[in-house]
């Protein structure tokens, strides 16, 4: 479901990109990390900015900085849940 990103979302999440690229002591409102930081931790992947749902999948809340790969992997388990799937793994 693509509908979060009608209306305003694109204007305002090119605003909190654009923030966040500008200035190298961002962090991720996810993970707490800099870009430097998550790129360094995943140096296999092209990690930039994304303009993340404060609550995820909700165009209501504000947008803030956050990693590709934090945005992708809310977005997977969000989509997991609708789906009613559930990790094999126990998470303690």
């Amino acid at each position: 479901d693509r509908s979060h990103y009608t209306g305003s979302y694109v204007a305002r999440a090119r605003v909190v990109r654009e923030a966040a690229n500008a200035d190298p002591s961002t962090r991720c409102w996810r993970c707490g990390k800099t870009l430097a930081e998550a790129r360094r931790m995943w140096p296999d992947r092209n990690v930039v900015w994304h303009a993340g749902h404060t609550v995820d999948g909700n165009n209501a809340f504000p947008l803030a900085p956050e990693h590709s790969t934090c945005n992708t992997a809310a977005g997977a388990a969000i989509t997991s849940r609708r789906r009613g799937l559930r990790s094999s793994r126990r998470w303690f």
